[in-house]
């Protein structure tokens, strides 16, 4: 098997990649939580947490409309 040589810049280049990735989906989450009701006084919900109750939401909000 050959292996693949990363140099440095290639390295650099991909953790700045990898960077926005994660600020992209953290912004993505942080704009679900605000649209997902919660108490004002809870905890911020992690990602998992997110998505659970979206899911929770999006179905009470199905059931409402039928």
């Amino acid at each position: 098997k050959r292996r693949r040589i990363i140099t440095g810049v290639q390295r650099q280049a991909a953790n700045v990649r990898e960077r926005k990735r994660m600020f992209s989906l953290n912004e993505a989450f942080d704009e679900l939580r605000r649209k997902v009701p919660t108490f004002a006084y809870e905890k911020r919900l992690s990602r998992i947490e997110t998505l659970r109750l979206a899911i929770v939401y999006i179905s009470f909000m199905m059931d409402l409309l039928d």
